[in-house]
Protein backbone atom coordinates (compact mmCIF):
# COMPACT_ATOMS: atom_id res chain seq x y z
CA UNK A 1 0.00 0.00 0.00
CA UNK A 2 1.50 3.61 -0.50
CA UNK A 3 1.73 4.44 3.19
CA UNK A 4 3.24 7.87 3.20
CA UNK A 5 3.33 8.75 -0.45
CA UNK A 6 -0.02 7.79 -1.76
CA UNK A 7 0.73 9.64 -4.87
CA UNK A 8 3.64 6.77 -5.76
CA UNK A 9 1.69 4.22 -7.10
CA UNK A 10 4.90 1.91 -8.41
CA UNK A 11 8.90 2.31 -7.29
CA UNK A 12 9.94 3.40 -10.62
CA UNK A 13 12.63 5.57 -10.67
CA UNK A 14 12.38 9.42 -13.25
CA UNK A 15 13.48 7.72 -16.91
CA UNK A 16 12.96 4.23 -16.20
CA UNK A 17 10.47 2.23 -17.73
CA UNK A 18 9.18 -1.40 -18.19
CA UNK A 19 9.43 -2.73 -21.46
CA UNK A 20 8.35 -6.11 -21.17
CA UNK A 21 8.12 -9.24 -19.07
CA UNK A 22 9.21 -12.88 -19.44
CA UNK A 23 6.85 -15.04 -18.33
CA UNK A 24 7.89 -18.59 -18.31
CA UNK A 25 5.85 -21.47 -19.91
CA UNK A 26 3.51 -22.91 -16.96
CA UNK A 27 0.22 -25.13 -16.24
CA UNK A 28 -1.46 -21.98 -16.80
CA UNK A 29 -0.62 -20.93 -20.23
CA UNK A 30 -3.51 -22.57 -21.82
CA UNK A 31 -6.43 -21.41 -19.48
CA UNK A 32 -5.74 -17.53 -18.67
CA UNK A 33 -8.33 -14.64 -19.13
CA UNK A 34 -8.68 -10.81 -17.94
CA UNK A 35 -11.95 -9.38 -18.02
CA UNK A 36 -12.03 -5.36 -17.51
CA UNK A 37 -15.38 -4.06 -16.59
CA UNK A 38 -15.51 -0.15 -18.07
CA UNK A 39 -17.61 2.66 -18.35
CA UNK A 40 -16.59 3.01 -22.12
CA UNK A 41 -14.91 1.28 -24.90
CA UNK A 42 -11.94 3.43 -25.46
CA UNK A 43 -9.48 3.44 -22.60
CA UNK A 44 -10.15 4.01 -19.03
CA UNK A 45 -9.29 2.54 -15.48
CA UNK A 46 -11.26 -0.36 -14.79
CA UNK A 47 -14.25 -0.40 -12.54
CA UNK A 48 -13.55 -3.81 -11.68
CA UNK A 49 -11.18 -6.02 -13.52
CA UNK A 50 -10.45 -10.00 -12.68
CA UNK A 51 -7.35 -11.67 -14.26
CA UNK A 52 -7.96 -15.31 -14.04
CA UNK A 53 -5.58 -18.41 -14.40
CA UNK A 54 -6.05 -22.34 -14.32
CA UNK A 55 -4.74 -25.66 -14.02
CA UNK A 56 -6.71 -27.85 -15.47
CA UNK A 57 -6.67 -31.67 -15.62
CA UNK A 58 -9.32 -33.81 -16.96
CA UNK A 59 -12.24 -30.87 -16.43
CA UNK A 60 -10.45 -30.73 -12.62
CA UNK A 61 -8.96 -27.42 -11.18
CA UNK A 62 -5.65 -28.76 -9.71
CA UNK A 63 -4.88 -25.04 -9.09
CA UNK A 64 -5.53 -21.53 -9.65
CA UNK A 65 -4.44 -17.72 -9.56
CA UNK A 66 -7.26 -15.11 -9.21
CA UNK A 67 -6.72 -11.03 -8.78
CA UNK A 68 -8.84 -8.33 -8.69
CA UNK A 69 -8.60 -5.24 -9.77
CA UNK A 70 -10.27 -1.95 -9.65
CA UNK A 71 -11.42 -2.27 -6.12
CA UNK A 72 -8.56 -1.18 -4.32
CA UNK A 73 -5.24 0.73 -4.65
CA UNK A 74 -3.88 -2.14 -5.66
CA UNK A 75 -4.91 -5.87 -7.61
CA UNK A 76 -5.60 -8.14 -5.01
CA UNK A 77 -5.25 -11.64 -4.57
CA UNK A 78 -8.18 -14.25 -3.98
CA UNK A 79 -6.49 -16.25 -1.93
CA UNK A 80 -9.37 -18.09 -0.48
CA UNK A 81 -10.99 -18.27 -3.93
CA UNK A 82 -8.01 -20.05 -5.42
CA UNK A 83 -8.23 -22.27 -2.39
CA UNK A 84 -11.76 -23.29 -2.67
CA UNK A 85 -10.76 -23.91 -6.61
CA UNK A 86 -8.72 -26.45 -6.29
CA UNK A 87 -9.28 -30.20 -7.13
CA UNK A 88 -13.02 -28.65 -7.76
CA UNK A 89 -14.81 -29.33 -11.30
CA UNK A 90 -14.26 -26.38 -13.75
CA UNK A 91 -17.86 -25.20 -13.96
CA UNK A 92 -20.29 -22.51 -13.32
CA UNK A 93 -21.27 -23.80 -9.87
CA UNK A 94 -17.65 -24.18 -8.75
CA UNK A 95 -16.63 -20.19 -10.07
CA UNK A 96 -20.15 -18.81 -8.24
CA UNK A 97 -18.74 -20.60 -4.95
CA UNK A 98 -15.18 -19.20 -5.71
CA UNK A 99 -16.87 -15.68 -6.14
CA UNK A 100 -18.55 -15.73 -2.87
CA UNK A 101 -15.90 -16.73 -0.81
CA UNK A 102 -14.14 -13.77 -3.14
CA UNK A 103 -16.40 -11.01 -2.00
CA UNK A 104 -17.11 -12.85 1.57
CA UNK A 105 -16.47 -9.53 4.31
CA UNK A 106 -16.43 -6.83 0.98
CA UNK A 107 -18.12 -3.44 2.26
CA UNK A 108 -18.91 -0.72 -0.19
CA UNK A 109 -18.56 2.60 0.73
CA UNK A 110 -21.44 4.77 -0.61
CA UNK A 111 -20.23 5.73 -4.59
CA UNK A 112 -18.73 2.53 -5.12
CA UNK A 113 -21.77 0.20 -3.55
CA UNK A 114 -22.38 -1.25 -7.31
CA UNK A 115 -19.12 -2.75 -7.71
CA UNK A 116 -20.44 -5.25 -5.12
CA UNK A 117 -23.09 -6.62 -7.51
CA UNK A 118 -20.41 -6.26 -10.22
CA UNK A 119 -16.89 -7.84 -8.96
CA UNK A 120 -18.89 -11.74 -8.73
CA UNK A 121 -20.27 -11.83 -11.68
CA UNK A 122 -17.07 -10.67 -13.55
CA UNK A 123 -15.05 -13.64 -11.08
CA UNK A 124 -17.25 -15.87 -12.60
CA UNK A 125 -17.39 -14.61 -16.25
CA UNK A 126 -13.15 -14.73 -16.02
CA UNK A 127 -13.30 -17.89 -14.52
CA UNK A 128 -15.57 -19.37 -17.19
CA UNK A 129 -13.56 -17.76 -19.98
CA UNK A 130 -10.58 -18.98 -18.72
CA UNK A 131 -11.58 -22.43 -18.34
CA UNK A 132 -12.82 -22.24 -22.38
CA UNK A 133 -16.77 -22.74 -21.36
CA UNK A 134 -18.30 -18.83 -21.93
Amino acid sequence: MPGTDPQKDNILEKGELITGLIIPQNNFSNHSSYLKVRDRSSYAFALVSVAASLHINNGVIKDARLAMGGVAHKPWRLLEAEHLLKNMPANETTFKKAAEIAMKGAVGHGENNFKLKMAPKTIVQALKQAAGIA
